[in-house]
């Protein structure tokens, strides 16, 4: 996210901070879509003028807005229902929280349009996005009256206020489907009930914005400009996101001869297209594939900013891609405060939640898809080899790929701790006792990524990878793959591989078995970065929802060298098919609804199924 140097000077905080309560509580008091939308102070006029007259509170407040992007960390005690993670919706992690909302409220099949959006991974009506696309609107309405502000910064500025609109409708549109589009301010004598917009609306509203903010804003941000003004929106971010939302509704979900839930396909929000484009459309994944080919010859044009982070370690690589910041392959990242800091409630709650008390929890499914580092993909029978009383001195963990080690803490595992770690059953790191069914380390692992270790972050920038370079590769192999151009995605995958010293993908794949690497790819590089979730949902891998995840139970041997490895399955969740054979799982489960206190005001239709 953007370097706030000039927000948090203590000159501008005083002042922004007391115009942006006058905006968001008597002026806006949040946005809330419905009969009591927007409640007008009388002081909103003047508090406007206020930070509009001074290109110092102007900007200010743009900065202030870029907080309200999606951040997909855990920052307090209470937030995102104390530590659920939408990770842990996959089949790639779990969650072994039993006190959070991701175990008590999703896994017990207990989530509906009632559920306390505090509650919620994600809410229609309870998060920033709303507040942010009133702020953004009215940064963009009134940015023209700041003097001391140049015209084409104006523009500019104008540019990334578009993309912090257009990023909270990409990501209402990934969970929600076709929303209430506000192409301004809404001002409180208008219409405040707002229905919803199509999909295929929605998709054009976002790409709009894009296309935009791409005419206006440089391709990169100089290099001397990256230490206080990374993470501010690029011509790069806004291409990478059109990119990004354009496979999406390109893929089955909403692009089907049918929509997804067929027997409800009589429900307002179908026949309506707001969850479904009422057909297939065959030009979607050529859009993709002209929008990649665009952002691979601008940045060449460009000298190449915008590239993978390499260095002589791989996994240190990979780890940098993700967490340094400034570095080259991130093309939006989002923050809520300049740095991190050791403090309970306000700082890095995200590390006791996901690492101390299992929050999210890697799966032996998650394990076994890391092939070996000389690209032999692992053996999952492996496991069905192995035994409770079978040692072994084979190590199933050792020389894979390096993108392994940095997503998950397995066993002898180097982690910087200056020993091994040991996930065996009684180790400083494993479960105490066999019968241990919750935790941080339940499955045999923990989470590594976004956890790393407190010197590793304390006092470093604390950002978000809401998008990074990869994600470009991946969608144009996806796109060629499903225009039939199997054969030119190859170097577009192995290009991702090839930063973890992987070999290509062999050759001779059928579109099928293409799709499948490139989604597994996905899962490796993207592990924990909300990216996988959306992969499920976008291909309706209903298989994938309901089938069962397993861990694994390790002991060491007497001589402290062997291991056995005994396998079990992990406790079944509500939309995993049951023991008695129950499905539960339906496909309302791809988009989460609309709650219902916002559907009692009559105007909005629901998804289908809640």
């Amino acid at each position: 996210m953007l370097a706030f140097k000039d927000i948090i000077m203590k000159k501008y905080m005083a002042v922004c901070g007391a115009v942006l309560l006058a905006f968001s509580t008597s002026c806006v008091d949040g946005l809330k879509v419905g009969d009591d939308f927007l409640e007008k102070a009388p002081s909103v006029d003047k508090d406007k003028n206020y930070v509009f007259d001074d290109p110092e509170y102007a900007k200010g407040f743009l900065w202030n807005t870029y907080g309200t992007l999606y951040y997909g960390r855990q920052l307090s005690e209470g937030d995102r229902g104390n530590g659920s993670a939408i990770d842990g919706l996959t089949d790639s992690f779990t969650c072994g929280l039993t006190w959070c909302s991701m175990y008590n409220t999703y896994y017990s099949g207990q989530f509906t349009s009632n559920t306390n959006p505090g509650s919620c991974v994600y809410s229609y009506s309870a998060g920033t996005q709303w507040s942010g696309i009133r702020k953004a609107w009215l940064f963009i309405e009134n940015i023209g009256q700041t003097p001391g502000i140049d015209d084409g910064e104006k523009r500019r500025l104008v540019a990334e206020a578009k993309m912090i609109i257009a990023c909270h409708y990409a990501d209402m549109l990934q969970r929600i489907g076709g929303v209430p589009l506000l192409d301004h301010s809404l001002d409180p004598n208008e219409e405040l009930k707002i229905p919803r917009a199509t999909v295929r609306e929605t998709l054009d509203f976002i790409i709009k914005l894009c296309d935009e903010a791409y005419e206006v804003l440089p391709w990169a941000l100089a290099d001397s400009d990256q230490e206080q003004w990374a993470g501010r929106f690029t011509s790069a971010a806004a291409l990478g996101l059109k990119i990004r939302i354009l496979l999406f509704v390109a893929s089955p979900l909403f692009n089907d001869s049918q929509p997804y839930y067929p027997e409800l396909a009589s429900m307002p929000a179908v026949e309506q297209l707001h969850v479904w484009l009422g057909g297939k459309d065959d030009q979607l994944y050529k859009r993709v594939a002209d929008a990649c080919d665009l952002f691979m010859k601008r940045n060449d044009q460009e000298g190449k900013p915008w590239d993978l982070v390499r260095n002589s370690d791989p996994r240190q690589a990979y780890q940098d891609a993700y967490f340094k910041r400034a570095n080259g392959e991130l093309l939006i990242d989002t923050r809520r405060r300049a740095t991190a800091s050791w403090n309970w409630d306000s700082s890095c709650a995200y590390i006791y939640f996901l690492g101390n008390y299992g929050a999210l929890v890697p799966t032996l499914e998650y394990v076994d898809l890391f092939p070996y580092a000389d690209g032999t993909p692992f053996d999952s029978s492996f496991w069905d080899q192995q035994g409770k009383d079978k040692y072994i001195k084979e190590d199933p963990f050792a020389d894979r790929d390096p993108r392994l080690y940095e997503n998950c803490l397995v066993n002898n595992a180097e982690w910087g701790k200056g020993y091994p770690a040991e996930l065996w059953i009684g180790g400083r790191n494993g479960i105490s006792k066999e019968t241990v069914s919750e935790g941080s380390n339940f499955t045999g692992f923990k989470i590594y990524k976004h956890i790393l270790n407190q010197s590793a972050q304390n006092g470093k920038q604390d950002q978000w990878p809401y998008m990074r370079l990869p994600e470009i590769y991946f969608c144009y192999a996806e796109a060629l793959n499903e225009l039939g151009r199997t054969s030119e995605a190859y170097e577009y995958v192995d290009y991702i591989r090839a930063r973890v010293n992987l070999p290509g993908l062999k050759r001779g794949l059928t579109q099928e078995g293409m799709r499948k690497e490139i989604l597994d790819e996905r899962a490796r590089e993207f592990g924990a970065e909300e990216v996988h979730f959306f992969d499920m949902v976008r291909w309706k891998m209903e298989k994938d929802f309901r089938k069962p995840l397993h861990g694994v139970r390790i002991r060491r041997g007497e001589d402290q060298v062997s291991y056995s490895y005994e396998k079990f399955e992990i406790k079944k969740r509500y939309i995993q098919d049951q023991a008695d054979g129950k499905v539960n799982f339906t496909p309302k489960w791809y988009l989460t609804p609309i709650p219902f206190v916002e559907m009692n005001k009559g105007y909005l239709t629901q998804n289908p199924g809640w």
